[in-house]
């Protein structure tokens, strides 16, 4: 080991060891900044209708993400193209991430046609606070971009232990007209606060020009809260309504409860509603579906067993009618992944409805990349 000598200034010795940390981190950044990574998912699914596949390709590129999507159904002549999705994000800096989803459809010669492109870019403030801007276009009959759709979302803190969310969306006018007037077509305003022993209370308010009164009429409030116990976690959520007079009244509720056992996830989600179908409403709530998600893994494996129970509505009582178990294992070449769906005969047996299998060598690590959220076809 060398040594430096006695007579080499201590000073000078502080300044050369920083200098070095100072190269070692910037060539640390730049590795990290700077990496290139590719990989593929493939999934096939195969159900009552024809069977459909689905390849993505994304590339990573310091901080740009490029992912394209290609959505295939079998034919007599095997898969031709149903649609393409190609999606690029960029962080731009720490605040800023900008979104571009292009959507495809193929002519009659087979040729990639733009049906949409959505943008969104999302701004991170101080505080948790956030702006969001989305805006969908669609070809005009000349074949220009016009939008067609704008989403406003912003979230600021309205407390210290409270937040709230704020979001519009409008849209061109009804007659289909495109003349870059818009109005507001859906509005939310979500508040939530947290409280003692992680208690987290959301009341979201919607309007909207559904009613067709012109306008736009409160459509729905929707009140949450999550309460926390150690490691088991119950939901209460209750949903009311404007009913035909204007006044606003309980439609339906949900208690959702997850809890931690022998190494597994349980959760239940019981639904209660106004409304039985096949049946015209009595005044009371109804126990009309449960779905009872089990969760357990060890190391490289993970399962999931889903049951879904559903009333019936001549007894009343719920049944099962569908069956789902997702089993996914993964190692250092990537992620396998199958998905089998069981559903009730006439006779109350179970038969295998559709299966769905998936390959990926997506790197271990690797974020997924952000997309615009509005992503209808």
């Amino acid at each position: 080991m060398e040594h430096f000598p006695s007579s080499f200034p201590r000073r000078s010795m502080v300044l050369l060891l920083a200098w070095l940390s100072l190269i070692i981190c910037a060539e640390a950044q730049t590795v990290s900044n700077n990496t290139d990574q590719s990989w593929t998912v493939t999934t096939v699914a195969k159900g009552p209708g024809a069977p459909l596949r689905t390849t993505e390709k994304c590339s990573k590129s310091g901080s740009k993400v490029l992912c394209e999507k290609n959505v295939e159904v079998h034919g007599p002549d095997g898969y031709r193209p149903s649609f393409y999705i190609e999606t690029e994000t960029d962080q731009e800096d720490a605040t800023t991430t900008r979104s571009t989803q292009r959507s495809y459809r193929p002519d009659g010669s087979g040729r990639k046609q733009l049906t949409q492109v959505t943008e969104e870019e999302t701004k991170h403030l101080p505080n948790g606070e956030s702006d969001v801007d989305r805006t969908t276009s669609k070809p005009n009959p000349e074949g220009n971009l016009q939008i067609v759709e704008r989403e406003d979302v912003e979230t600021r803190k309205s407390g210290p232990e409270s937040q709230e969310t704020k979001s519009t969306k409008y849209r061109i006018n009804s007659d289909g007209n495109i003349n870059g007037n818009m109005a507001p077509v859906r509005q939310t305003d979500e508040q939530q606060k947290r409280g003692d022993n992680d208690r987290i209370e959301t009341t979201k308010t919607t309007k909207s020009t559904d009613s067709g009164k012109g306008g736009l009429e409160l459509a729905e409030i929707s009140e949450k809260v999550v309460k926390q116990d150690g490691e088991n976690r119950t939901t209460e959520e209750s949903t009311s309504r404007p009913d035909v007079e204007g006044n606003l009244a309980e439609v339906s509720r949900t208690v959702v409860k997850d809890t931690q056992s022998h190494g597994q996830n349980v959760e239940t989600a019981e639904t209660y509603s106004l409304d039985v179908p096949g049946r015209s409403r009595d005044g009371q709530f109804h126990l009309v579906q449960r779905v009872t998600t089990v969760r357990s893994g060890d190391a490289g494996r993970t399962t999931t067993e889903q049951q879904i129970e559903q009333i019936d509505p001549v007894g009343l009582d719920l049944k099962v009618m569908s069956k789902i178990a997702d089993v996914v294992t993964s190692g250092p070449a990537g992620t396998e992944q199958t998905k089998t769906t069981r559903a009730r005969n006439p006779d109350g047996t179970f038969s295998v409805s559709s299966v769905e299998t998936s390959n990926s060598d997506k790197p271990p690590g690797t974020e997924p990349q952000s997309s615009p959220s509005n992503q209808s076809q």
